[in-house]
C-alpha cells in the first residue's frame, strides 16, 4: 500500500501521542508541533494535517530555533540578540531573534531543507565503496555502507580513530580518521556557514553583535561543526542541553504557557520563511509578502486580466 507524507507523519505522531497517553495515564488530545523555521507554507500545512489525523488537536506549530531559545530559559535573560544554529539529520535551519522584555521577535530565518547528517553519512558512505573499490553498490551494500557510515560518525565525534567491518563491502577492520572524515564534510558544513552569513546580512547584524549561539540537533555533535561554527560566530556556543532534547523541552514550555500555567507569558513574533506569492501570465512569480516580514502579515494587490477573451482566474 502507498500512503501519503502526511500519513507517515501521521503514524509517527499516534505512536508519540499513545505513548505520553500510556505514561500520563489519561488521554493526550492536544498538541504542539514543532517544525524546521524553513518549512514552506505547504510543508507546515501537511504537518497539521498529519496531526488531525493521527487525533490531536494542534494548537500550534513552533519554530524549532524559536522552542531551542525558551529551553535554555533565555527568555529570562532580559535582552539580546541570539543566533539559533539547527543542524539536524535532513534539514538545516538559521534564525535570528531578538529578545527584548519577554518577548522574541524574530529578525531573520534562513537555511536549507535538504541538507542534515543523512548527507555527512551518504559522503562517509561512498568514501567506504570506493575503498572497497565498488563502483555500482548492490542495494544491500549500498544500505550497509551507509550503516557502516553513520556509526563510524557517530564514534569520530568523541574517537580520534575508528574502524570499520563491513562484510557486505569485503572490508575488514578498515581504519578511519577523524580527519579523514573532516575532510568529507567539511564543504557541507561550509554552506551551512554561507546561509548564516546570508541570514546575518538579513537581520542586518554583525556576528560580533550576537549575545549568544545556540546549537540544535544531533549533527551539531560532530566537532568540526562546532569548531567552524564557534569560528563564523567568533564566540563559543552553547550546547549545555542535549541537542537531540533542547526542541522538545522548548515545546513542553510552550505547550504550559499555551495550557494556562502561571509562568511568565512569552510573546513570539514569527516571520514568512520564504516570500509568498501568486503565478503569473509566463510562469513568473509576483511576491507579494516578502521573506522574513513578521506575521501576522496581510497583503493587498490588484491584478488585471491578462486578455479580453479570458473566462477564469
Amino acid at each position: 500500500k502507498e500512503y501519503t507524507p502526511p500519513e507517515i507523519s501521521a503514524m509517527v505522531l499516534k505512536y508519540m501521542k499513545d505513548y505520553a497517553s500510556e505514561y500520563l495515564g489519561e488521554e493526550v488530545t492536544e498538541a504542539v508541533v514543532t517544525v524546521p523555521a524553513y518549512f514552506n507554507d505547504s510543508q507546515r500545512q501537511a504537518t497539521k494535517d498529519a496531526g488531525r489525523i493521527a487525533g490531536l488537536q494542534v494548537y500550534r506549530l513552533l519554530s524549532e530555533p524559536t522552542a531551542a531559545a525558551l529551553a535554555y530559559g533565555l527568555d529570562r535573560g532580559g535582552q539580546g540578540m541570539i543566533a539559533v544554529y539547527d543542524l539536524g539529520g535532513g534539514t538545516f535551519d538559521i534564525s535570528v531573534l531578538r529578545l527584548r522584555d519577554g518577548v522574541f521577535q524574530v529578525l531573520a530565518t534562513g537555511g536549507d531543507s535538504a541538507l542534515g547528517g543523512d548527507d555527512f553519512d551518504r559522503a562517509l558512505a561512498a568514501h567506504l565503496l570506493e575503498a572497497a573499490r565498488i563502483d555500482e553498490p548492490a542495494p544491500l551494500q549500498h544500505e550497509s555502507a551507509r550503516v557502516a557510515a553513520r556509526a563510524a560518525k557517530e564514534a569520530l565525534s568523541s574517537a580520534d580513530t575508528t574502524t570499520c567491518t563491513v562484510p557486505a563491502l569485503g572490508l575488514c577492520d578498515y581504519s578511519l580518521t577523524r580527519a579523514t572524515f573532516e575532510g568529507l564534510v567539511e564543504t557541507l558544513i561550509a554552506r551551512t556557514l554561507r546561509a548564516c552569513k546570508a541570514t546575518l546580512k538579513d537581520a542586518g547584524l554583525r556576528a560580533s553583535e550576537l549575545d549568544a549561539v545556540v546549537l540544535v540537533g544531533g549533527s551539531t555533535r560532530v566537532p568540526k561543526v562546532r569548531e567552524m561554527v564557534e569560528k563564523t560566530f567568533k564566540r563559543p556556543p552553547l550546547a549545555d542541553i542535549d541537542p537531540d532534547k533542547v526542541v522538545a523541552y522548548g515545546a513542553a514550555i510552550q505547550a504550559d504557557v499555551l495550557s494556562g500555567s502561571p509562568r511568565e507569558g512569552i510573546t513570539l513574533l514569527d516571520v514568512v520563511p520564504l516570500s509568498l506569492g501568486l503565478e503569473t501570465m509566463g510562469g513568473i512569480v509576483e511576491a507579494i509578502i516578502p521573506r522574513n516580514a513578521t506575521i501576522p502579515i496581510s497583503a493587498r494587490q490588484v491584478f488585471t486580466n491578462y486578455s479580453e477573451q479570458q473566462t477564469g482566474m
